[in-house]
């Protein structure tokens, strides 16, 4: 690179670094990042960032852990290292996290909690799960979609559908808009369930508000009119 006269900034390290990680050579990448501060440039949010969720997502969690705790860690740190421990299911360094949140003069905001959350249902932990849905709302965050569709595919996959059209009905009060996700999984637990009449109700509301499904099946494709195509 250099030697064609490109001198490589903080931008083409990054990505450099990226590219590395996504083709799963973490020695190089690792690498990438320190040439980035032995050419002296200063670690911005974005690399630091890239290298904790490149490590964490390559199975290197513990090291990834150990680059965060170096640095002066911000929100998107914070909110990058908290997705990894929840998706790897260790949530006493998660409850860990989010005390140092506090301490570090941030407030966790709704894209963390989610991550909690979708950790949580993921064990199958709906009660925890429902209780930082709870604590999201004494703290004045308002849930999104994504938050919403969490908590709903939660309680989809365990077979809660009174509790989970609950939720989605809690949604639509609130004004969030369902999008064709949301819609596929509450039909494909109806029609686990044998509940076309449900999943049938659900793909009307679709069509009607617009929206495309991945999921049909023969019941519910007599409600579809051939605008739904069907596989």
């Amino acid at each position: 690179m250099e030697k064609s006269g490109l001198v490589p900034d903080e931008m083409i390290l990054t990505t450099m670094m990226n590219a590395y990680f996504k083709s799963g050579h973490m020695k190089a990448a690792v690498n990438m990042y320190h040439e980035f501060i032995e050419r002296g440039f200063e670690p911005d949010v974005v690399a630091i960032s890239s290298l904790i969720d490149g490590l964490a997502k390559n199975g290197q969690l513990h090291e990834a852990i150990a680059y965060f705790c170096k640095e002066k860690a911000n929100d998107v740190m914070y909110t990058v290292l908290i997705d990894a421990l929840c998706k790897e299911g260790d949530f006493i360094e998660v409850e860990r996290l989010f005390s140092k949140i506090s301490e570090a003069g941030l407030v966790p905001d709704k894209l963390m909690y989610t991550s909690w959350i979708a950790g949580l249902c993921k064990q199958g932990n709906l009660v925890d799960a429902f209780k930082l849905k709870s604590k999201m709302v004494q703290e004045g965050l308002e849930l999104d979609l994504l938050t919403y569709t969490t908590l709903i595919y939660g309680l989809a996959r365990k077979g809660l559908m009174v509790e989970a059209r609950q939720v989605f009905d809690e949604m639509l009060r609130n004004g969030i808009s369902p999008d064709s996700a949301v819609f596929d999984i509450l039909i494909r637990a109806y029609e686990n369930e044998e509940n076309m009449a449900a999943a049938s109700d659900l793909h009307l509301d679709m069509q009607n508000r617009g929206l495309a499904t991945a999921v049909c099946n023969a019941d519910c494709s007599k409600q579809c009119d051939n605008e739904v195509s069907c596989s």
